[in-house]
C-alpha cells in the first residue's frame, strides 16, 4: 500500500509596524530643522526573525536617515530633520514581503519674526483694501457695469483660462487681480476706472471662485495619491477671504458718506501704506531667506511665466472681443498681476504647519516677478509713445472715447435724477391735492364758514 503524506505548509504573511519613539502625546512625526526623531520599524511574525528592515525616503533632501540599531524582529533609526516638508519613509524588508509607510513633518524653528509677520500681513491687507475701496465710488461701478463686455473678458481669462495652465501656481492663478495692476494702468495709459472695478469684482468673485477651482485642479497639484479635495480648508479659506475683502466695502462707505474727509486722509494715507509696503517686502525676505533652498529653477521661471501668460492671454482674448486698445492694455495688465499678497495672508492663516510656510514660497516669488515685468512693459511703451505717432494718436483717439462715453454716461446719469426729482415733486403735488380734496368733502360745513367769512 502506497501510502501518501499530503504534507501542507501555512505561511502567514508578515507584516510591519511602527511607533514614534518620543513623549509627545499628540503630532507625533513632527519635528523641528535639525532635531531628531527616532522610530521603531517591528516585524509582527517571529518566523521570519533572519528578516532585514530597510528604510528610504520617498522624496529626498527633507531628512537624514541612519539605522542605529537591529534587533531579531525590528530596527530602530533615527530621523533628523534638515528642511522644511513633508516627507514619507518606505520602509520594506530584504525579502520585500512586507511594506509600510511612515509619515515625517519637518518644521521650521519660529522666531520671534514669525509671531509678528502673519498678523502684520494680515493687517496690511486689510489697510490697502480699504484703500483701494476709497477709490471705488457707486457712479464708477454704474459707468461700467452698463458696459460690462470688459468685465466679462476679464473674468473669463482670470477664473476659466488660467487656473488649468499653471499647475505650479495654482493659487495665485486662481487669485483675483491686484492693486498693482491699477497702478500700472495708469502708467501706460490704459483705463484706470475699468482697472478698479475689474479688480473690485474679480476679487469679490474669488470668494467662489477661488475653492471652486481649487476643488476642481488641486489633483492635479500634487504628488501624493492619497490626496482628495477633501485636504483643502474650504470653509476656512472662504470665511478668510470673507474678512479680507470685507475692508473694500468698509472704504466705499467711507468714501460715500465722508469724501472729503476720506480724501484728505488718503492723502496721508498712501505715503503710510507704501511704507508698508517696504516693511513687508523686507520683513517677507528675512522671513522666507530659507525659501532659496526650496526652490529650483524651474519654480522661478514658472513663477515669470505666470504673470508672463496672463498678459498673453487677457491681450489675446481682448483684442478676438474687439476692446479698444487701452482696455486691451488694461485687461492685460489685470490678468496678469494677481493679487498675490491675498495668497500669501490666505495660505499662513487658513493652513497648518508646514502647508502653511510651502504654499506662501511662490506667491512672494510670483509677487517679486509680477512688479519686475511690469518695468519693460512700462518701457515699450513709454519708446512707442515717444517713437510712434500712430501710437500717440491711439492712445489719444482712446482717451477721448473714455472721456466722451463718461460725459455722456454722467448726462444721462442727471437727466435720469432731475427726472426722478420732477416725478417726485408731481407726485407731492398730486398728494397734497387728493389729500385737500378728500378734507373739503369731509368737512363742507367749515369750508362754507370760511368762504363766506372772505
Amino acid at each position: 500500500m502506497l501510502i501518501c503524506f499530503i504534507l501542507t505548509f501555512s505561511v502567514t504573511e508578515s507584516t510591519l509596524t511602527f511607533k514614534y519613539l518620543t513623549e509627545k502625546q499628540n503630532n507625533e512625526e513632527e519635528i523641528k530643522e535639525g532635531d531628531s526623531l527616532e522610530i521603531l520599524i517591528e516585524l509582527s511574525d517571529q518566523n521570519n526573525a533572519d528578516s532585514e528592515i530597510n528604510c528610504q525616503p520617498y522624496y529626498g533632501g527633507i531628512v537624514k536617515l541612519n539605522k542605529i540599531d537591529h534587533t531579531s524582529n525590528g530596527a530602530t533609526f533615527r530621523v533628523k530633520g534638515r528642511r522644511l516638508g513633508e516627507e514619507v519613509l518606505i520602509c520594506r524588508t530584504n525579502e520585500e514581503t512586507s511594506e509600510i509607510e511612515v509619515p515625517v513633518t519637518v518644521l521650521r524653528k519660529h522666531s520671534n519674526l514669525d509671531v509678528f509677520f502673519v498678523p502684520y500681513v494680515f493687517v496690511m491687507v486689510a489697510l490697502f483694501n480699504v484703500a483701494f475701496g476709497t477709490e471705488i465710488t457707486i457712479n464708477d461701478l454704474r459707468f461700467i457695469v452698463q458696459k460690462p463686455g470688459p468685465l466679462f473678458v476679464a473674468a473669463l481669462c482670470q477664473f476659466v483660462l488660467l487656473p488649468p495652465m499653471w499647475r505650479l501656481a495654482l493659487m495665485v492663478a486662481c487669485a483675483p487681480g491686484g492693486g498693482d495692476s491699477n497702478a500700472a494702468s495708469f502708467l501706460v495709459d490704459g483705463e484706470l476706472p475699468l482697472s478698479i472695478c475689474m479688480t473690485f469684482f474679480s476679487t469679490i468673485l474669488a470668494i467662489g471662485t477661488m475653492p471652486l477651482n481649487l476643488f476642481i485642479y488641486g489633483r492635479f497639484i500634487t504628488d501624493d495619491s492619497n490626496w482628495t479635495p477633501k485636504d483643502i480648508p474650504y470653509g476656512r479659506m472662504v470665511l478668510t477671504l470673507l474678512i479680507l475683502v470685507a475692508p473694500v466695502a468698509v472704504g466705499m462707505i467711507l468714501n460715500n458718506r465722508f469724501p472729503q474727509k476720506t480724501d484728505t486722509a488718503m492723502r496721508y494715507g498712501k505715503p503710510v501704506i507704501l511704507f508698508l509696503l517696504i516693511i513687508f517686502i523686507g520683513l517677507a525676505i528675512a522671513r522666507n531667506f530659507f525659501a532659496l533652498n526650496l526652490v529650483d529653477a524651474k519654480d522661478v521661471l514658472g513663477s515669470c511665466l505666470l504673470p508672463l501668460g496672463g498678459f498673453f492671454i487677457g491681450g489675446f482674448m481682448s483684442l478676438i472681443t474687439n476692446q479698444r486698445f487701452s482696455q486691451v492694455k488694461t485687461i492685460a495688465l489685470e490678468v496678469g498681476m494677481q493679487n498675490a499678497g491675498i495668497v500669501i495672508g490666505m495660505s499662513l492663516i487658513v493652513f497648518d504647519q508646514p502647508k502653511a510656510d510651502l504654499n506662501a514660497i511662490l506667491p512672494i516669488f510670483i509677487a517679486l516677478c509680477e512688479t519686475l515685468l511690469t518695468i519693460p512693459f512700462l518701457l515699450v511703451h513709454v519708446g512707442t509713445y515717444r517713437l510712434s505717432r500712430r501710437y500717440r494718436e491711439l492712445c489719444k483717439r482712446n482717451k477721448e472715447q473714455q472721456k466722451q462715453a463718461r460725459d455722456s454716461f454722467d448726462d444721462s446719469m442727471v437727466e435720469k435724477e432731475n427726472g426722478d426729482k420732477i416725478k417726485k415733486e408731481e407726485t407731492s403735488k398730486d398728494r397734497h391735492a387728493y389729500t385737500n380734496s378728500n378734507y373739503q368733502t369731509d368737512h363742507p360745513r367749515i369750508t362754507t364758514m370760511a368762504a363766506t367769512a372772505m
